[in-house]
């Protein structure tokens, strides 16, 4: 069985985001590598449709063996510390190095990923 990654009882603000400004930040900050595409194993990275609310790990990807076996969703609260720091929650993932440490800019995103 697999372990939580986000602590459930962790309180986090998660500020009003803006969808608008959240496809800007998402095509400068993970637009190169990510698409929103129906899935297609060999993309740099997994497709981003209708990403939130999905099992974590789920889509067609070759993901790092803890997102596999992750069996939580992409909720705003996981996603929004996730891009804070991805390795902090999944160490093996394959993401690069990417933190967003602007918690307005994370707010941002995910607002423009729940649009799509």
């Amino acid at each position: 069985m697999s372990q939580s990654r986000f602590d459930v009882n962790e309180q986090v603000q998660i500020p009003n985001g803006d969808a608008k400004r959240g496809q800007q930040m998402f095509e400068f900050k993970c637009g190169a590598c990510h698409n929103f595409e129906d899935d297609k194993q060999e993309l740099a990275a997994p497709t981003l449709k209708k990403i939130m609310g999905k099992r974590i790990g789920s889509t067609l990807f070759h993901y790092s063996k803890s997102m596999r076996n992750c069996n939580e969703t992409w909720t705003e609260k996981n996603m929004f510390l996730f891009l804070k720091d991805p390795k902090a929650y999944f160490r093996d993932t394959k993401m690069a190095q990417t933190k967003i440490a602007n918690p307005q800019e994370r707010a941002d995103i995910i607002q423009f990923l729940k649009s799509l």
